[in-house]
């Protein structure tokens, strides 16, 4: 790679991975809504800033001048969590921009495609194949990302640009969502007991340092239209990651001894196959390892969090 396009460059994921493509001194452009208040993640960097809004991506060829682009590494997605993730509008917008890029991308003869999935699919695409009634509404998160990478992929392989959507369940410092470790981390620091699963259920993290890693490497070397998952490669029940995390979270609140409470939530609990977090393709194509081990990224995570309690 030598020029790429990133979008959502000061979103969780995508300010990590603009870090990782300058330390590449591989030339980005980065693309961030108009007004974001995050500019400071990148603004020192040597990156070209476009401020584009995620449902006006179609504009990029009129924004982007370049026609000498390799990439483009798509990150940008509005309702990860919360409310928003409930939103259907917003969540079609989403794979309506995902559909616009690769337009976009034939238009500028851009040749690979790097989107960031979601573990969140396999959950999807598991529970509803059950015959049963499902009314969560953030199931319109999990469609949307599960139907982008679908019908994205169809539309790559018609236009001939190499399509990746790794499935990804990141997690680390200077994340500001709801997200499973974050929400432990912030609760117990708030002497609250998080309520949670049995924690029987195969799980995998991975650090968003080595996310952004493993996504340039996919780019890269990546096998057109593989199906890769990003993960450390160590799936194990989800308890005993989150022991980790009650752990390392009591001893920085002052050695506390906030409990976990496990098996206080029993209806949609998801067990997905161990083999979903495999990751041997990833290594087999492109020779990923990661270098964070859990250990690590959640003190990282926990320091951070303590360090800016109103994040």
């Amino acid at each position: 790679m030598k020029k790429v396009i990133v979008t959502g460059a000061t979103g969780f994921i995508g300010k990590f991975l603009v870090r990782e493509l300058v330390n590449q001194e591989i030339e980005t452009i980065a693309v961030v809504r108009e007004g974001t208040k995050n500019l400071d993640n990148i603004a020192l960097l040597p990156v070209r800033i476009i401020y584009c809004n995620i449902s006006d991506l179609n504009t990029l060829p009129q924004l982007i001048l370049d026609r000498d682009i390799d990439t483009v590494f798509h990150t940008a997605w509005q309702g990860v969590s919360d409310i928003d993730a409930r939103n259907q509008a917003i969540q079609i917008q989403n794979l309506q921009s995902t559909l616009d890029l690769l337009d976009i991308m034939q238009e500028m003869k851009i040749g690979t495609f790097v989107g960031a999935g979601s573990i969140h699919e396999a959950e999807a695409v598991l529970e509803m194949a059950e015959n049963k009634v499902i009314s969560n509404m953030g199931y319109m998160y999990k469609a949307s990302k599960v139907a982008a990478h679908w019908m994205g992929k169809v539309k790559a392989g018609s236009y001939g640009i190499r399509f990746f959507w790794p499935l990804i369940n990141t997690y680390g410092e200077e994340e500001h969502s709801a997200r499973l470790v974050n929400t432990i981390i912030r609760k117990i620091f708030n002497n609250i007991p998080p309520e949670l699963s049995d924690g029987n259920q195969y799980y995998d993290f991975v650090h968003v340092t080595d996310v952004a890693k493993a996504l340039c490497l996919i780019a890269d070397k990546g096998v057109d239209g593989t199906n890769y998952v990003i993960g450390s490669g160590e799936a194990k029940p989800l308890k005993e990651f989150l022991t980790i995390v009650g752990k390392i979270s009591n001893e920085l609140n002052g050695n506390t001894n906030i409990p976990l409470g496990f098996g206080k939530i029993t209806n949609n609990v998801i067990s997905l196959p161990k083999d979903t977090f495999d990751v041997t393709l990833l290594k087999q194509d492109t020779g990923f390892e990661p270098l964070i081990t859990f250990e690590e990224g959640v003190l990282r995570t926990a320091k951070w969090i303590m360090q800016n309690p109103a994040n």
